[in-house]
C-alpha cells in the first residue's frame, strides 16, 4: 500500500535515535541483501550500527514518517568503493522502502546530508550506484565515470560540489 501524498516525513541522525538501527539494517537488508553482497541480516544491521555516527564521519540519517517509523535512510563515510580510495567522502546505503518511493524521502535525505556535511566544510561528495543515476542527476550530481568493478559490476559514479 502507497503511503498518501500528504504524509509528511522528518529526518534525524541515526545516533539519536539508535531504536531505529536494526530497522534501518533491515530495509538495507532487504534492498541489497543478496549475492555479491553479504546476505546475512545482522551483517547489515552490524553495519549500520558502525556507520552511525554523530559529530563526524560515518554518520547515517534517518528519515520517519508521521509514526516515527523508519521509512529511509543515508549515510556519508570517508571510502565506499575501493577502486576509488583517492576520493572522499561518499554517500553510503542511500534507501527509502519501497512503499515510500516517489514521496521526496530521497530528496529530504540528501538535503540533510549535504546540508550536515557543508557545516563541516566538506566541498564534494562522491556516490557510487547501479540503479539511481539518474535520481541524483535530478538531484544536482554529476556523473564523472562509468566504472567497472573488479567484481564484474558496473557503475555510475557521480559528485556534487556543496
Amino acid at each position: 500500500m502507497r503511503a498518501p501524498e500528504s504524509e509528511s516525513f522528518s529526518v534525524h541522525v541515526l545516533a539519536e535515535w539508535p531504536e531505529l538501527v536494526p530497522t534501518v539494517g533491515e530495509i538495507r537488508w532487504r534492498e541489497w541483501g543478496h549475492a555479491p553482497e553479504p546476505e546475512h541480516l545482522s551483517w547489515w544491521v552490524d553495519a549500520t550500527a558502525r556507520e552511525a555516527g554523530h559529530g563526524e564521519l560515518p554518520v547515517t540519517f534517518v528519515s520517519t514518517d508521521s509514526r516515527g517509523e523508519a521509512v529511509g535512510a543515508v549515510g556519508l563515510g570517508a571510502f565506499d568503493i575501493e577502486e576509488r580510495r583517492d576520493r572522499s567522502p561518499w554517500l553510503l546505503g542511500m534507501v527509502v522502502t519501497v512503499e515510500r518511493r516517489g514521496l521526496g524521502v530521497g530528496r529530504l535525505l540528501l538535503a540533510q546530508l549535504e546540508s550536515w556535511a557543508a557545516q563541516r566544510g566538506i566541498a564534494e561528495i562522491w556516490v557510487g550506484t547501479e540503479r539511481a543515476a539518474e535520481f541524483y542527476r535530478r538531484c544536482g550530481w554529476a556523473p564523472t565515470e562509468t566504472l567497472v568493478r573488479r567484481s564484474g559490476e558496473t557503475m555510475t559514479v557521480l559528485n556534487k560540489r556543496l
